[in-house]
């Protein structure tokens, strides 16, 4: 069973991306955006960790606090299995940050919060109250089943050359491949059979480079002392810092600022880095294991990656094929997706008939193993009996096709009137991809998907296009 975590915040967009992030780390995670609800929720179970933002619409999360703390006291319940709270406030102060400690909170944070915090927290928390191991048990099943022994060529010389490079465990590795072929389980991959032999806690931190807004990787990657910038509040730990003695996987690399590179540059010659805004040196021992899906070739050619850090991190260069190179995978891929989903909707399967594995080998999956992925979890939906069945295998070609380009006309439509000028082309984009949201229904990660770009690329660019 995994750790549960209670959110109770009024911010929906915080909500949700917490929910997505916590959920992705294997905890089992309800929220509620009010007390009311909170209340409610208890009275469903009281969860290991409750995250509690202090102002909420219909009252203040510390008197909340106060109320589960009398409840805890001695002759109405075991105080040691108590929930442990989290307070998240707006106001970074010292005054409230008192009060929530006094009131029995066993830590807070002060917003923005940053998702890489909330995260590390929380692993002090079940550290504290002997809930890791159920942390581990639920990271492995929210992320899916551990990588399939591979039968193909292509992928036993993959793993056989991780197998090399894991003696070395401070060497940069690069790796190519394309969208959705599994780079950061390789990286996984690679994180265990580096360190976990000789220390099973040692960290693996992974960071899309083209999720993070551009004045905030340097502060994501090096952290910073207080009072470094604006809205530095309070010293915080990088993720390099926190990856020490482990992995840091930089995925979508080529994305990373061209101010960001030369420091990445400079720590990797080094391995040692300051935060910003401090004057102590810090060093540090970890692998940086750094992934593409583009051409670095054409991104050095075109001024927009240094090709000095591009040598620097290929010091160990690993191509991961693309499925339809190795289709003697997807039997047992396809098995290992289906036992792992039918788990998540509580169905009995024992496996897949011939003429489904006869129908998942024939595709070309575009979308590599992402898509297998997404094709079985709709399978395992679909499944009537025991078996997945090749009726219950929808590929996208017999299923709702993708969203068409509008014509240009539509777009004129959409943004202009009769004798008005061409729209800018960052018009004509933002209309686009409002276009595929609504086709979509609002779901972003299909909307990612059906525009081919990664999620969290998907969040940045509906950022940067005000449509958030």
């Amino acid at each position: 069973m995994s750790a549960s975590i209670l959110m109770v915040d009024d911010e929906a967009v915080f909500r949700v991306l917490a929910e997505e992030a916590l959920t992705a780390e294997g905890f089992e995670v309800r929220t509620a955006s009010s007390l009311k609800r909170a209340r409610a929720e208890f009275e469903r179970g009281a969860p290991d960790v409750l995250i509690l933002d202090r102002r909420l619409p219909d009252g203040d999360g510390i008197d909340f606090l106060k109320g589960l703390r009398a409840d805890d006291a001695p002759g109405r319940g075991d105080s040691s299995t108590s929930t442990i709270v989290i307070v998240v406030t707006a106001y970074g102060d010292i005054e409230n940050a008192v009060e929530a400690l006094k009131a029995g909170a066993w830590d807070y944070l002060t917003k923005p919060v940053q998702l890489t915090d909330l995260v590390v927290k929380l692993r002090k928390v079940l550290e504290t109250r002997g809930l890791k191991d159920r942390l581990a048990i639920a990271r492995s099943s929210a992320e899916g089943p551990a990588m399939v022994q591979p039968k193909s060529p292509a992928m036993r010389e993959v793993v056989e050359r991780l197998r090399s490079v894991s003696v070395s465990p401070l060497t940069p590795v690069f790796m190519y491949g394309p969208s959705g072929v599994g780079k950061q389980r390789a990286a996984e991959l690679l994180h265990a059979l580096t360190w976990t032999r000789d220390d099973p806690n040692a960290p693996f931190l992974e960071v899309n480079c083209a999720a993070l807004p551009d004045d905030l990787v340097e502060s994501e990657l090096f952290g910073h002392e207080k009072g470094a910038f604006t809205d530095a509040r309070s010293m915080r730990r990088g993720l390099i810092e926190m990856a020490a003695g482990g992995t840091l996987f930089l995925d979508e690399i080529t994305e990373l600022p061209p101010r960001s590179q030369a420091k990445l540059l400079k720590f990797l010659d080094t391995m040692r880095f300051r935060r910003l805004g401090g004057e102590r040196e810090i060093a540090v021992d970890l692998r940086v294991v750094a992934a593409t899906n583009q051409d670095v070739n054409e991104a050095v050619a075109a001024s927009r990656f240094r090709e000095d850090l591009y040598h620097r991190l290929a010091v160990f260069w690993l191509t991961i094929p693309p499925l339809a190179a190795r289709r003697e995978d997807i039997p047992d891929l396809a098995l290992a997706f289906a036992c792992f989903f039918a788990g998540r909707v509580k169905k009995h399967l024992t496996g897949l008939t011939p003429q489904a594995i006869l129908a998942l080998t024939s595709y070309d999956y575009p979308g590599n193993v992402r898509e297998l992925r997404n094709i079985i979890e709709r399978a395992v939906i679909l499944a009537r009996g025991p078996l997945v069945d090749e009726r219950d295998i929808i590929l996208p070609e017999a299923g709702r096709p993708a969203p068409a380009v509008p014509s240009e006309g539509a777009f004129f439509r959409l943004t202009a009137g009769d004798g008005d000028a061409p729209p800018t082309l960052e018009t004509v984009e933002r209309a686009y991809v409002a276009r595929v949201l609504e086709y979509c229904q609002g779901r972003r990660m299909a909307a990612a998907e059906a525009l081919g770009i990664s999620y969290p690329t998907f969040l940045k660019r509906l950022r940067e296009l005000g449509l958030e």
